[in-house]
């Protein structure tokens, strides 16, 4: 495999591709399209990266690292953090450990971890660590994810006595529901069986063996690097990208499902590594045939959006052991999306055309995925004409058109109600059985919220309707205002649910799946 050194951190590398695909992304058209989609979704930085299995076909960094600073220039050192594309090097060292005989993908998961258990005896029995990683363990949408989200830093304790009080939606392997909290659990099995933490199993065996010396598996490390990016995001109907309130940066113990930096120009050699079978720069193999084969081979079915039926003549989608598997334009794309709070990316590879492409950036858009899923798009059906990212920048303007009229903030504001009983009828500590305590009280003649595992999630509750309140969060860019509803029986209150209030809340603030008891 050969390899180019670049001149300097924010050089476009162009190495005549040896393939006629790499020769239709030239280095102008990707460069002209990351540009014109950077303008389009308004991203403060960005970092990109198209290779084949022998080239980089093009590297390039642009905008800044800080929305504050605009001398802190995006470069190809510069570390990005990409979210749930995180999970593939976790399935990734699972795979080396099946490899080496010390697992297999239906191993039970108690086999390691004893004390894991599920609502149902049955389930606990037989979920594999091939369950824990994709995403048909029959909880729901984002179960757990606000012991996560936005602020809260869970130990891995707290995740496994969760799970065994998140009441199942589906049944077992049935339907697939993405879930961050079983990967947190798969990077535990990683733990439990090399005993050391998941985060040095990654460096030792992969950002090493691989010269990916960037990449820190430690959010919190990545964090206090010099060349770092800070995560930005925007309020429903803000301009301006901000900066994110530095206690949303994923905790470290929940790093396995999608807390990993590195970058662009080691992300390059990561998405070399995935064309080449498993193969490293120096021609180690890390994973065997056997296993390369077996992580790309899907398991739960997916629905298929009709974006992708309409622009990428999607038929099918699977997840397979932290990739997804779809057909796109008549081939193979094997990739994954990732998004944090103030921050997106996409990588995605045409294993048969010899092409990925890895998009990251430090903002909370659509920009990341469009961008790679027309240049992905380019490379499989040129003569189609997609627009991937005039089409999803449209999705995206219309999402934050909804996210205004529901925030409250806009034309259609609150209107309070006198509170259907005193408002110590309602006061009280409320217990849900997997997140715990909420304190509701009286401040300054008002409810007021307190989620407990979240600082900020804490807020006044307006009365919007009988025994319905409404909490709009202090950060208006955390877009997950959410109602507040009040069960009683007899007239005394006994119960206490909540829902978003909007339909463009990120699945990870699963309110709906909160039942809180009020407690004597």
């Amino acid at each position: 495999m050969k390899r180019s050194l670049m001149a300097t951190a924010a050089a476009v590398i162009a190495l005549g591709a040896t393939n006629a695909l790499a020769q239709d992304i030239t280095p102008q058209h990707v460069d002209e399209t990351s540009r014109t989609t950077i303008d389009a979704f308004d991203i403060p930085g960005l970092a990109i990266t198209v290779v084949t299995g022998d080239e980089v076909v093009f590297m390039d960094a642009y905008g800044v690292r800080d929305v504050r600073d605009p001398d802190t220039p995006v470069d190809t050192d510069t570390l990005l953090p990409f979210a749930s594309i995180s999970k593939a090097f976790t399935t990734t060292a699972i795979a080396m450990l099946v490899d080496e005989g010390k697992l297999d993908w239906d191993t039970p998961v108690r086999e390691f971890i004893p004390e894991f258990e599920m609502s149902d005896p049955y389930i606990t029995a037989q979920f594999s660590v091939r369950d824990l990683v994709t995403h048909r363990s029959g909880l729901p949408l984002g179960a757990g994810d606000l012991l996560v989200f936005p602020d809260a830093e869970p130990e891995v304790s707290d995740i496994l006595a969760a799970l065994r009080n998140i009441p199942p939606e589906t049944s077992f392997r049935s339907e697939y529901a993405y879930d961050n909290l079983m990967y947190v659990i798969a990077g535990e099995v990683v733990s439990r069986i090399e005993e050391k933490p998941w985060a040095e199993v990654i460096d030792e065996r992969i950002f090493t063996p691989l010269s990916m010396h960037s990449c820190e598996a430690v959010p919190s490390a990545a964090a206090a690097s010099d060349n770092t990016v800070t995560q930005h995001s925007r309020a429903p109907g803000q301009a301006e990208a901000e900066p994110i309130d530095p206690r949303y940066i994923i905790g470290d113990n929940t790093s396995p499902a999608g807390g990993i930096s590195c970058s662009i120009r080691d992300l390059s050699t990561w998405a070399q590594f995935w064309l080449n079978d498993g193969v490293g720069p120096d021609g180690e193999r890390l994973i065997s045939e056997a296993q390369h084969e077996e992580l790309w081979t899907g398991v739960t079915p997916q629905s298929v959006s009709p974006l992708l039926e309409q622009l990428g003549d999607t038929h099918f989608s699977l997840y397979g052991l932290g990739w997804t598997l779809r057909d796109f334009n008549g081939q193979l794309l094997v990739g994954h999306s990732g998004g944090l709070l103030g921050a997106s990316s996409y990588f995605g590879i045409l294993p048969e055309e010899d092409l990925a492409v890895f998009v990251t950036s430090n903002v909370s858009t659509y920009g990341s995925t469009a961008l790679a899923l027309q240049l992905l798009g380019d490379a499989s059906a040129p003569d189609a004409g997609s627009d991937w990212v005039g089409t999803l920048h449209g999705v995206y303007q219309r999402m934050q058109e909804t996210a205004v009229s529901d925030s409250g903030d806009g034309e259609q504001q609150d209107v309070a109600i006198e509170p259907l009983r005193d408002l110590a009828a309602y006061a009280g500590t409320y217990v849900d059985p997997w997140y715990g305590p909420v304190s509701i009280e009286i401040r300054d003649d008002s409810l007021f919220i307190d989620m407990s595992r979240s600082e900020a999630l804490d807020a006044a509750l307006v009365p919007v309707a009988p025994d319905r309140f409404v909490a709009r969060w202090p950060d208006r860019s955390l877009n997950a205002d959410a109602y507040v509803d009040f069960v009683a029986e007899e007239g005394v209150v006994t119960e206490m649910t909540m829902e978003p209030v909007s339909e463009t809340t990120d699945f990870s603030f699963d309110f709906e799946d909160l039942h809180f008891t009020k407690q004597p």
